[in-house]
């Protein structure tokens, strides 16, 4: 029994990459977990996903570093999520790198304000 929990374990983490995207979300206390939501799912939705994940009411921002280490916030919008990683990981400036090495699946970094640090953090966030 439980290597056929073993084996679909590994396939479901094996398939996770075509139907979602999985971020590493770090809070400005420096504490990080990893989110997975639907590509197709809106950036809205990623705000509320992370806000039930954390056990927050409220999101003060949601943002990432483009490796210039130019600041970008994710809008609270209806676009997808698909959309709005693809629009960041094409084109003539890459914005959104892979935190982790090839053959690791692919993982970015968004950064959380939630309003809890009670510091101003600007850049305290690079890693």
């Amino acid at each position: 029994m439980d290597n056929n929990y073993q084996d679909k374990l590994e396939e479901h983490i094996r398939n996770m990459t075509n139907f979602m995207f999985t971020f590493e979300v770090t809070k400005c206390c420096g504490y990080s977990t990893f989110i997975t939501i639907y590509k197709q799912h809106s950036l809205l939705d990623l705000y509320k996903q992370i806000m039930d994940h954390f056990q927050i009411d409220e999101i003060k921002e949601l943002f990432f570093y483009k490796p210039t280490g130019e600041r970008v916030r994710i809008p609270i919008s209806k676009q997808t999520v698909d959309h709005f990683v693809q629009t960041n990981i094409t084109g003539n400036s890459v914005n959104l790198i892979p935190i982790y090495p090839l053959p690791r699946p692919v993982i970015y970094r968004l950064y959380l304000d939630d309003g809890r640090c009670g510091h101003t953090h600007n850049e305290s966030f690079v890693s």
